[in-house]
C-alpha cells in the first residue's frame, strides 16, 4: 500500500477540509494569515507524502491566497486537487471557477478560458447560485483578456444576479469592482466612481475581506484618471493599511502601481522610478500580470531622460509581458519612448498599433493619448501642423469625455505651442501647477517631454522630495556631481532660502568635527559652481555668491522651489484671512508647490529636519485653509481631495477628521464617511484617544 493512501494522510486531508470549512467567508476573504499558515502545513504534510487535497478545501485555500496576490501559493492549492475522486459538485464548479481565475492572473489566458469552459458546464450542471456567480466571473475575466466587452459584461451582469442572490457578499463586491475596472479601462472614471460607491456600501455592512482593498485600488485609479490627486493618495493609503494589516505583502503591488502612477502623473520622475522597482520585485515574485506590464511601461517612461537605454529596455520588457487586460499601455509607452529619442519610425508604428488595439477594446483614455502620440509624431517628422492639431482637437474632446483635467490642460499646452500661442501655453503650464503638477514634468516621456521644457530658467533647484538640478532646461544627472560634498552644499544653501550662511557653520555641517577646513569648503564651492555653470560663461558669484565669511545662494537668478512654494504660501495665507477673491486660486497653486517633503528621498542628515517640518507645517496649514474655503463654497468633491491630504501630512489632525466624515456624510457618500470614521477611530487608537461618535461628527 503507497503511502499516499495511508490512514494518516488521509487524516491530514481531511483536516484541511475541516479547517478551510470551519471558517468559510472569513478564510475566503484573504485576511487570516494564520489560518493560511496552518494549512499550509497541512498540505506540506499532504504533498509530501503524495496524496490529493479535496477540493472543498483546495478551492477555498486556493481563494484565500487568490485574494493576497500569492498566485504560485494558490495555484498549488488547486493543483494539489486535480485528482479528487469524488467532488461535491458545487464545491467542484467553485474549485474550477477559482483555478481559471488564477491562471487568468498570471496571464495564462488559453488555459484559463479551457479551465472557465469546464467551471461553467459544471455550475450549469449543479444548479448553484454561488457556483453560478463564481463561474460567470471566471468567464467575464478572460472575455476581458481577449477583449470581447460585451461577453465581459454580459458575464459580469449574470455574475452579480447570482451571487446577489445567494446572498454572497465577497462576490458581489468582487463583481462590482471589476464592473468599475471596466469603466476605468473605457475612461468612464464618474462611472467607475459610481459603481464602485455600491461596492462600497456593501463591504461596509458585510465582511469581505481583501475584496475591500481591492475597491480602493480601483477606486484610486478613476480619481488618477480624472485629476483629482490628493484623492488617490488618500484611496491607496487605505488600500495599503487594509493589505498591511492582513500581512498581503504581494498585494501590496498594486498599491506600489497606483503610487507611481500618482508620481509620474504629478511630474515626480525619481519617485516614481523607485515605486515602479518596488512593484516590479513585489509582482515578479507572484508572477501578477496585471501588475508587470503596467509597471514596467511606467519605468521607461520615467528615466527616458537619466538614462535612455534603459528606457527602451523597459519599453521592450513592457511589450514582451503577458497581459491580462490588453498591452495598451505598454503600446503607447514604447511609442512615447521612441518619439521621445527620435524613432520617428518606431514611434509611428507603435501609435499605430495603439490607435487600434484602444479602439477594439473601447478604451478612451489610451485612445486619447495615441491620438496625441500619431499628432506629434507626423508634426515632429513631416512638420504639418495642420494634421497635428486636428488629431489633437480629436484628442481634446476626448479628454474633456473622460473628464482629465490633467491631460486636458496638456493638450492646450501642446496646442498652443504648435500654433504658436505662447500666452495660452503658459495658461496651460498655470493650470497644471495649480492641480499639483511640476514645473518639470517633461522630464518623464510623453507630449511634454516631446515638447520640452518652456522658458527653462538658467539654473532650477528642486528640493521636495527628490534633489534635482536642471542648468538651461538640462538636468544634471547624479553621476555629473564630481563630489558628493559639492552637491550636499548646494542642498544646504537651498534650504536657507536665500539667507547667507556662515562659511565656518557651513564647514562644519559639511565635516563635522574636523578642523582647519577652509580649503575643502574652498573645493567644494568651485567644484559646485562649476556644476551650476559648467561653461564659465558668468561670474563666479552669480549663482552662488560667497565672501570671506558668507556664503549664499542668489534666488534672483537661480529658481529654488522651496523659495517660491514659501512665497506664495505665504502669499495665499493672508489673501485667505483677508477673504480675497484669490485666494482658492492661490491656495491651489501654493499647495502644488509642496508634492512631497523637503529631500524625502536623499536621506538627508539631521540638518534637513527642521527644514523638512517647517516647509511640511507651512504646506498642512495651507491646505487645511484651502479645504476649508472649497468646503464654505460647496466645492464638496474638490474638499474631499484636499481635507485627505492634510490627514495624509498629519494622520492624527482630529478635526480634519471630523470634517472629511462630515463632508461626505452631508453629501450622502456614507460608505466613504463610514470608512473615514473607521480610518479615524484607528488613529486616535494609536493615541489612546477615545474617538468621537459617528453620529455625534455627522449631527
Amino acid at each position: 500500500m503507497s503511502e499516499a493512501g495511508s490512514p494518516g494522510t488521509a487524516a491530514t486531508a481531511a483536516n484541511a477540509a475541516v479547517l478551510a470549512l470551519a471558517h468559510r467567508d472569513e478564510l475566503i476573504g484573504g485576511t487570516r494569515r494564520d489560518l493560511l499558515d496552518r494549512a499550509a502545513v497541512l498540505l506540506s504534510e499532504i504533498q509530501t507524502a503524495g496524496h490529493g487535497l479535496p477540493m472543498a478545501a483546495a478551492w477555498r485555500l486556493g481563494t484565500a491566497h487568490h485574494r493576497r496576490g500569492e498566485y504560485p501559493t494558490a495555484l498549488a492549492y488547486f493543483e494539489a486537487a486535480l485528482d479528487d475522486p469524488d467532488p461535491d459538485p458545487v464545491d467542484r464548479a467553485r474549485f474550477l471557477a477559482g483555478h481559471a481565475a488564477v491562471l487568468w492572473a498570471q496571464g495564462n489566458s488559453d488555459a484559463g478560458r479551457r479551465v472557465a469552459d469546464e467551471a461553467m458546464a459544471a455550475a450549469r450542471a449543479c444548479g448553484d447560485d454561488h457556483a453560478l456567480g463564481a463561474a460567470w466571473v471566471a468567464t467575464g475575466l478572460v472575455e476581458a483578456h481577449a477583449g470581447d466587452r460585451t461577453a465581459n459584461l454580459r458575464a459580469y451582469e449574470k455574475a452579480l444576479e447570482h451571487a446577489e442572490r445567494a446572498g454572497d457578499a465577497i462576490t458581489v463586491v468582487r463583481v462590482r469592482n471589476n464592473l468599475g475596472s471596466r469603466h476605468v479601462e473605457a475612461g468612464r472614471f464618474r462611472q467607475a466612481l459610481d459603481e464602485l460607491d455600491l461596492a462600497v456600501a456593501v463591504s461596509e455592512d458585510h465582511p469581505v475581506g481583501l475584496a475591500s482593498a481591492m475597491v480602493s485600488i480601483n477606486r484610486a485609479e478613476a480619481l488618477l484618471g480624472l485629476g483629482r490627486l490628493e484623492e488617490t493618495v488618500g484611496e491607496i493609503a487605505i488600500a495599503t493599511e487594509q493589505f498591511r494589516s492582513a500581512e498581503a505583502e504581494h498585494m501590496l503591488a498594486f498599491a506600489l502601481l497606483l503610487e507611481a502612477d500618482a508620481h509620474r502623473v504629478r511630474g515626480n520622475a525619481t519617485r516614481a522610478h523607485a515605486k515602479y522597482r518596488e512593484a516590479v520585485e513585489r509582482a515578479e515574485t507572484s508572477g501578477n500580470a496585471q501588475v508587470l506590464g503596467s509597471a514596467f511601461a511606467g519605468l521607461a517612461q520615467t528615466v527616458i531622460s537619466d538614462d535612455p537605454a534603459a528606457a527602451r529596455a523597459y519599453a521592450k520588457r513592457a511589450v514582451d509581458q503577458p497581459h491580462t487586460v490588453g498591452d495598451v499601455i505598454a503600446l503607447r509607452a514604447a511609442g512615447w519612448i521612441a518619439l521621445g529619442q527620435g524613432d520617428f519610425d518606431g514611434a509611428g508604428m507603435w501609435a499605430d498599433r495603439a490607435l487600434a488595439e484602444a479602439g477594439r477594446r473601447d478604451q478612451l483614455y489610451e485612445l486619447a493619448d495615441a491620438l496625441e502620440l500619431r499628432a506629434l509624431t507626423r508634426w515632429s517628422t513631416t512638420g504639418d501642423v495642420h494634421d497635428a492639431l486636428g488629431r489633437l482637437a480629436e484628442a481634446a474632446d476626448a479628454w474633456q469625455e473622460v473628464g482629465s483635467t490633467i491631460r486636458s490642460a496638456v493638450n492646450r499646452i501642446v496646442t498652443a505651442r504648435l500654433s504658436g500661442d505662447r500666452g495660452a501655453e503658459e495658461a496651460g503650464r498655470q493650470a497644471l501647477r495649480a492641480i499639483g503638477v511640476r514645473a518639470d514634468a517633461d522630464r518623464i516621456a510623453g507630449p511634454l517631454h516631446v515638447l520640452g521644457a518652456a522658458a527653462a530658467p538658467e539654473v532650477a533647484i528642486r528640493t521636495f522630495g527628490t534633489f534635482a538640478v536642471s542648468v538651461a532646461g538640462a538636468p544634471v544627472v547624479t553621476s555629473e556631481w564630481p563630489s558628493r560634498k559639492s552637491r550636499q552644499l548646494v542642498q544646504v544653501l537651498a534650504a536657507r532660502r536665500g539667507r547667507a550662511m556662515s562659511r565656518a557653520a557651513l564647514a562644519e555641517l559639511l565635516w563635522p568635527g574636523v578642523r582647519d577646513t577652509s580649503g575643502r569648503l574652498s573645493v567644494a564651492l568651485s567644484t559646485a559652481r562649476a556644476v551650476l555653470d559648467p561653461g564659465r560663461r558668468h561670474d563666479a558669484d552669480r549663482y552662488l555668491v560667497s565672501d570671506r565669511s558668507h556664503v549664499r545662494l542668489d534666488p534672483t537668478t537661480v529658481s529654488v522651489d522651496v523659495v517660491e512654494f514659501e512665497r506664495i504660501a505665504r502669499a495665499a495665507l493672508d489673501a485667505a484671512r483677508t477673504g480675497s477673491a484669490d485666494a482658492v486660486p492661490l491656495l491651489q497653486a501654493a499647495a502644488s508647490l509642496h508634492p512631497a517633503p523637503f529631500l524625502a528621498d536623499e536621506g538627508a542628515d539631521d540638518w534637513a529636519d527642521d527644514t523638512r517640518d517647517e516647509l511640511l507645517r507651512l504646506a498642512v496649514e495651507v491646505k487645511r485653509a484651502l479645504a476649508g474655503r472649497l468646503v464654505a463654497g460647496g466645492e464638496t468633491e474638490q474638499a474631499v481631495g484636499w481635507l485627505m491630504a492634510v490627514i495624509a501630512d498629519d494622520p492624527y489632525d482630529e478635526p480634519t477628521h471630523h470634517e472629511l466624515i462630515r463632508v461626505l456624510a452631508h453629501a450622502r457618500r456614507h460608505g466613504e464617511a463610514r470608512r473615514a470614521q473607521r480610518v479615524y477611530a484607528a488613529r486616535m487608537a494609536e493615541l489612546e484617544v477615545e474617538p468621537t461618535a459617528y453620529q455625534a461628527i455627522v449631527g
